[in-house]
């Protein structure tokens, strides 16, 4: 979360005139003496939040850490923020020393991945020449055997010639045996060359991998403009030399300049006040001469910490500022942005000042001198809604001395 500051209550938000917006309702005029009687009157109060943020770039180029086989790696060098580059600048420069180391390693898995597969191509071309031999030379066997059964059965005994007749059968079984054993070699030399040939593609995968992981450790700017250092998520501060950073972690951007949104923090105790299109005004501190009208765009739906196991809690708010002229303005700028929470039509409305909120119910003092309970409504800098205790018109006075001191 980017350095904001605490949000502020509505009664604060009033009383800041560098908001340039202050609340509506019956003002309380110049300051009044003990004895002077203020009075109870009908109009409309406005209940106002000032929020604190800086403008952001409503579209941006994000330089991201790359995926790398070390989940977390440290930053080596770092643009200064809010430095103008050119397309093709180092924007950010990412530590590459366990990488180096890896690729050496791997380098050496290459040589030794392609030198298996060189012995296996050997060893297999071996055993199948082994295999083919004996393919040939069952098939003389069997010619020679073949040639010895052709002789007449006239010319030898029967037992010869039944000895001829069994030898070609087994020649030819010897033959067919021969060519089995052949096909069954091709087809384990196959599969264990396509084993080693797997082997081999997969280093050198992790070589090509761990050198393009050299190269995406730098990132560079894609186009001219002005980059923005990324923010670190746990502490809130912007990233430096020696953080470390993870994949998909905004190091840097690139924002367009054209559109310009404020990203400010709402307290978890003002939960739920602030809302999708409420309507606001924001300053921006560099120019305070030009209010700006807003629009609430998005409240987070949870609290976060604005740093690492703080105590506090706060809902990040984007708005949207309405027809304004941005083009000298830059992200980064801090912004105040007072927020029209609730307003209340036609009520009954006391001055503050002649009103006791210490206690429980609220007492005011009449111009009688006489104290009474009265009920309040919503409250801001200088009036508060009247429900009940008092009638419109009613003359009250500020709290005596005395009470305010006991």
């Amino acid at each position: 979360m980017p350095r904001r500051h605490v949000t502020r209550t509505y009664g604060l938000a009033l009383a800041l005139a560098s908001v340039g917006c202050a609340a509506d309702g019956p003002s309380s005029g110049p300051r009044h003496d003990a004895d002077a009687t203020l009075t109870v009157v009908r109009g409309e109060l406005e209940e106002h939040i000032l929020l604190t943020g800086e403008l952001e770039a409503a579209d941006s180029e994000d330089l991201l850490a790359p995926q790398t086989d070390n989940w977390g790696i440290a930053i080596r060098w770092l643009v200064e923020d809010g430095a103008a580059v050119k397309a093709g600048d180092r924007v950010v420069e990412l530590d590459n020393t366990a990488i180096l180391e890896q690729i050496s390693d791997l380098d050496l898995a290459v040589i030794k991945a392609g030198n298996e597969l060189a012995s296996q191509r050997a060893q297999s071309a071996v055993t199948l020449e082994d295999k083919r031999f004996e393919v040939e030379t069952q098939k003389t066997t069997l010619a020679k055997a073949q040639l010895d059964a052709a002789v007449s059965p006239q010319l030898v005994s029967r037992r010869e010639y039944q000895q001829f007749e069994l030898a070609v059968r087994s020649a030819q079984t010897a033959l067919s045996t021969a060519k089995d054993d052949l096909r069954a070699a091709k087809d384990a030399a196959r599969l264990d060359e396509e084993v080693k040939r797997i082997a081999m593609g997969k280093a050198q995968r992790k070589l090509d991998s761990a050198e393009e992981q050299i190269d995406a450790l730098v990132l560079s700017a894609p186009r001219d403009g002005v980059a923005l250092v990324g923010i670190h998520p746990w502490e809130g501060r912007k990233l430096q030399l020696g953080d470390t950073v993870w994949p998909g972690l905004t190091v840097a951007k690139l924002p367009k300049l054209s559109s310009m949104l404020v990203e400010a923090v709402v307290s978890d105790v003002d939960d739920g006040r602030v809302r999708p299109g409420l309507t606001a005004t924001c300053v921006v501190d560099a120019y305070p001469e030009r209010p700006i009208d807003a629009r609430v765009l998005v409240v987070s739906p949870v609290a976060r910490e604005p740093e690492h196991q703080s105590a506090r809690r706060f809902f990040s708010v984007t708005l949207e500022l309405l027809d304004a002229d941005v083009s000298d303005m830059r992200p980064g700028l801090s912004v105040k942005a007072d927020v029209l929470v609730a307003r209340h039509e036609d009520v009954l409305l006391a001055p503050r000042e002649a009103l006791d909120t210490s206690t429980l119910p609220a007492r005011a003092w009449l111009d009688s001198g006489a104290a009474v309970d009265v009920e309040l409504g919503s409250c801001n800098a200088h009036h508060c809604v009247v429900l009940a205790g008092l009638d419109e018109g009613a003359s009250i006075r500020r709290q005596p001395t005395e009470e305010a001191a006991g």
